[in-house]
């Protein structure tokens, strides 16, 4: 996927490219992808940063060995090369994974369900509609938790509280209907299990964690989708 933006990005003479270039090969795969935007990544950032910077997602959570091969090569001022940049994406893509998994975790245990257990889909919904509210939140929790504790109060923070958690139930009945539309697929893609009755709405915790990535991922294009329907 990275190939063809590739071949459009200047080279130096050793056919790599600069950091510049890099940013922005990061930047449009994820935006295309995911319309996920990484911290660090921006192509407006200043050509004139020394380093990764301390604000960079790469100096702060990308895995050593590759934060190591990163600073080796711009050090030498080679430039970086294709794997180079496949490296940074498949880091990045894990520390999204990795986030998404500890934001989940923390929605659980908010709503006192252990990892393990299998949940309906009433509870599921429940739980995504709370995912969506610490999501957008931040890292505001007491915010979140107030919240929650009085929902009330979520139309009147949140701008489009139905529709958004409309969007967060719609991610259980999409992998109702793909678990039973398309089973063996479904098992292949890990979305139900050897022996689950895909009639019944149960949901494990890897589960939900394949459907707050779904929100991720399709999140900005729902939204842009909402507001051009208000604008009509």
């Amino acid at each position: 996927k990275l190939d063809p933006m590739w071949r459009t990005l200047p080279k130096n003479g050793g056919g790599n490219v600069d950091r510049r270039s890099l940013r922005y090969l990061v930047h449009r795969h994820f935006n295309r992808e995911s319309a996920i935007h990484v911290r660090g990544f921006e192509p407006s950032r200043p050509a004139s940063a020394t380093g990764w910077g301390g604000a960079d997602i790469l100096s702060q959570r990308v895995p050593a060995f590759v934060e190591s091969v990163l600073e080796s090569r711009h050090k030498a001022e080679s430039g970086f090369n294709l794997d180079d940049a496949a490296h940074i994406v498949a880091a990045l893509q894990q520390l999204v994974f990795d986030a998404e998994g500890a934001l989940l975790a923390k929605v659980y245990e908010h709503h006192r369900h252990r990892a393990e257990e299998s949940l309906s889909l009433n509870q599921v919904s429940v739980l995504l509609e709370s995912y969506m509210v610490y999501w957008m939140l931040g890292e505001d929790d007491g915010v979140a938790r107030s919240l929650l504790a009085d929902k009330k109060l979520l139309p009147d923070t949140l701008p489009h509280w139905f529709q958004l958690a409309g969007f967060a139930r719609g991610q259980a009945d999409a992998l109702i209907h793909r678990r039973q539309s398309a089973p063996v697929a479904s098992r292949a893609a890990g979305l139900s299990r050897a022996g689950h009755n895909g009639l019944i709405a149960s949901f494990s915790f890897e589960d939900a964690h394949s459907m707050v990535g779904d929100i991720s991922r399709s999140f900005a294009s729902y939204w842009e989708a909402q507001c051009d329907s208000m604008k009509m």
